[in-house]
């Protein structure tokens, strides 16, 4: 099996420092984490170029419509997204009432990324390194554009959820649920919104791959191979 190097673990991390005055305070400074990471590159290599192009993939085909185009491999990544908030409180001495704030915001970005090779394709020596080669650019990808999309997610939950208020307080105790219950689907939603943010991003950047140019140059690199009929 081939190995991948890991994907680089980074992590935002956002201090909130509480508001002066007033009688909210945090006991300690919020924090936000996001950390990707990604599995070994998964190769499959057992599947044949007929069965290969019974499979949908969401690529755009470059060629004019009067060609014909043979899938030889692919990329699938899969990434999924997680994500946990939670709060802290604390009551007012003296008064029925309490302080909220966010604790802690954790997101979780993992890829388990595939690469399917077609049985006659990996046979061939010249052939298998040229496709795997691009795929592996996909891979590559996939983890360039979650690398960066960390950095912008972590600012972005950090902006929306200061404009609304990072600390909430005095709030009633018999109010403090339903304000907490809010305060966390904000944050999750705000996440869900970024999420589709970033399968269009990724969808983009991913296509930028899959250019008739660079389909030339891989099959330039094996000018004698051939396909099957």
């Amino acid at each position: 099996m081939f190995g991948f190097d890991p994907l680089t673990v980074s992590a935002v991390m956002v201090l909130a420092s509480a508001g002066a005055g007033g009688p909210c305070s945090m006991a300690q400074p919020a924090k936000i984490h996001v950390t990707p990471s990604t599995q070994d590159v998964n190769f499959v290599t057992n599947m044949t170029l007929a069965q290969m192009q019974n499979q949908k993939t969401d690529t755009i085909n470059p060629h004019s419509f009067n060609g014909v185009s043979v899938t030889q491999g692919y990329a699938e990544g899969a990434i999924s997204i997680k994500a946990s908030v939670s709060l802290d409180a604390a009551k007012l001495h003296g008064v029925p009432a309490a302080c909220l704030w966010y604790k802690q915001i954790n997101v979780g970005f993992d890829i388990e990324p595939n690469v399917y090779i077609a049985k006659e394709v990996y046979q061939d020596l010249c052939m298998r390194k040229a496709v795997m080669a691009h795929e592996m650019k996909h891979v590559n990808t996939d983890k360039k554009v979650v690398n960066s999309f960390s950095q912008h997610i972590g600012q972005k939950l950090y902006s929306e959820l200061k404009t609304r208020g990072l600390v909430v307080g005095p709030v009633p105790l018999d109010q403090v649920q339903s304000v907490a219950d809010r305060m966390k689907q904000t944050a999750l939603q705000i996440i869900e919104m970024e999420q589709t943010r970033f399968t269009l991003l990724r969808r983009d950047a991913q296509a930028q791959i899959d250019t008739k140019e660079e389909y030339d140059r891989v099959a330039a690199q094996c000018p004698h191979f051939r396909l099957p009929r």
